[in-house]
């Protein structure tokens, strides 16, 4: 059985004659302990000339199929591979299977099957922006009848020409039974930027000659960055130093933005801490939450906090959430903290109840706490908060947004009952081109009446159909 096992390997080296134009490989053998290439891929038929160039080596294979004596005499030996299969060798002297000085031929279908099939070697790779040139190898496999070609082109990614890459846009061309690899290269700019990676792809395009085009036809090249970061990392701060939310909603959104710099990865905490309003019962803590920004990142990041709603009216009420603990260089900014008015959106219908957002108005009534007023305000960069109440007659008084010094609106009820209209007045002047929402309640009535400015306008309005709830 051995016997047998043997010359049937022995005739897979023997050449058929029905396979056409056997194309020889040369191997050179040295100098030094080398085999190069020390992988050949051919065609059934094909013939493998080893050339010693130096040393003392042989070429045994690794299964006995062929090989020649160990010496520093011999100049070639040749080898005709008639049947398709992987067949290792090595040098007695210098290598063992699949160590040292060892070599491989593949062996695949004759060449006289048909023009064959053109792809890239290798599947979508990378360079470094300093390697100067990027080399690319496109093969011919499954047949290698009649001249062949086909072109390739650069198209932009990420990576442009003429900055990051030089366009390259070529033919490669195969002779009639060549099926040897062939290569070209594009030239990679190296700048002194430091930027994210970037890519670019290579195509495959107009095969000629009756040969196709394999699956592996168009590869993205990565540029993989030298540069070391330049610029600053930049400032973390919130966009906005309050912000509200109604009760009833499920969460407020806070936002930090990265100013003065975005170079390199940077991050830091945000953690809640309460105020009048507390953790669990009117809103869910947020402990050392991370918001992370990538090299070059400087678009806003946002967290959401949950809130709690309850049926209970009760004043607004607020909580802080700080950032701290920046990495990556970043240094905090102004506004470090912000503040988050929840805003109670539950109603009653008690007396009103003076506070620090509420201001209690009597109206003409004859009840100092008769109607309640509050405002809640927006600016310009989408922060919001509640109004500050700052009594000062009985039917009449004030709101400030940002500062005790600088009142921005005053309210008035004024008592119509016994006129045509038979209601209750009201009005408001704003100081401020702030955004505005109001809301007015009638405690006795159990009656609300609401408005709205919009941001960018200095407002003034008298409405004398606010409530008709006379007496």
């Amino acid at each position: 059985m051995r016997h047998r096992i043997a010359l049937l390997l022995a005739l897979a080296l023997i050449v058929t004659p029905t396979l056409a134009r056997a194309v020889d490989h040369n191997v050179s053998v040295g100098p030094g302990n080398v085999f190069s290439p020390q992988t050949v891929n051919i065609n059934a038929g094909d013939r493998v000339i080893w050339t010693r160039l130096g040393g003392t080596h042989n070429v045994n294979s690794d299964t006995g199929l062929f090989g020649n004596a160990l010496s520093s005499s011999w100049s070639t030996h040749t080898v005709t591979f008639g049947g398709t299969g992987t067949f290792g060798y090595h040098c007695e002297a210098h290598g063992n299977p699949g160590v040292n000085m060892f070599g491989t031929v593949i062996v695949t279908g004759g060449g006289g099957g048909g023009a064959g099939s053109l792809q890239f070697s290798t599947g979508s790779t990378s360079v470094g922006e300093n390697a100067g040139t990027k080399t690319f190898t496109v093969t011919r496999t499954g047949g290698d009848n009649g001249p062949v070609s086909v072109d390739y082109e650069t198209v932009n990614g990420s990576a442009t020409f003429p900055g990051d890459y030089i366009q390259s846009n070529d033919r490669l061309e195969w002779a009639d039974n060549d099926d040897n690899p062939k290569t070209f290269t594009v030239p990679i700019v190296n700048d002194s930027v430091e930027e994210p990676n970037q890519s670019f792809s290579v195509q495959l395009v107009n095969p000629l000659g009756g040969a196709t085009i394999g699956t592996n036809n168009d590869i993205v090249v990565t540029i993989n960055d030298d540069d070391e970061p330049s610029g600053s990392p930049g400032t973390i701060r919130f966009t906005s130093a309050t912000a509200g939310v109604s009760e009833s909603q499920p969460n407020v959104t806070l936002t930090a933005e990265r100013v003065s710099g975005s170079t390199g990865p940077v991050s830091v905490l945000l953690s809640t801490a309460n105020g009048t309003a507390s953790a669990g019962s009117d809103y869910q803590a947020v402990s050392n939450a991370v918001l992370s920004w990538g090299n070059g990142d400087s678009s806003n990041k946002t967290l959401q906090v949950p809130i709690v709603g309850d049926s209970n009216e009760e004043s607004n009420e607020t909580f802080t959430a700080t950032l701290s603990a920046p990495t990556g260089g970043a240094t905090i900014g102004s506004p470090a903290t912000t503040t988050v008015t929840i805003n109670d959106d539950d109603v009653t219908c008690s007396p009103c109840v003076a506070d620090a957002t509420t201001l209690c108005l009597a109206g003409g009534s004859g009840d100092p706490n008769r109607f309640r007023v509050r405002v809640n305000w927006e600016n310009f960069q989408g922060g919001t908060g509640a109004g500050f109440a700052v009594p000062f007659t009985p039917d009449s008084g004030f709101f400030y947004f940002f500062s005790p010094n600088n009142l921005e609106l005053l309210v008035k009820m004024v008592r119509g009952c016994g006129t045509a209209l038979n209601a209750y007045w009201f009005f408001y002047a704003a100081a401020s081109n702030v955004g505005l929402e109001y809301e007015v309640l009638d405690t006795t009535a159990c009656v609300t009446k609401t408005y709205s400015n919009p941001v960018g306008n200095f407002a003034s309005f008298g409405d004398i159909n606010a409530l008709a709830t006379c007496p």
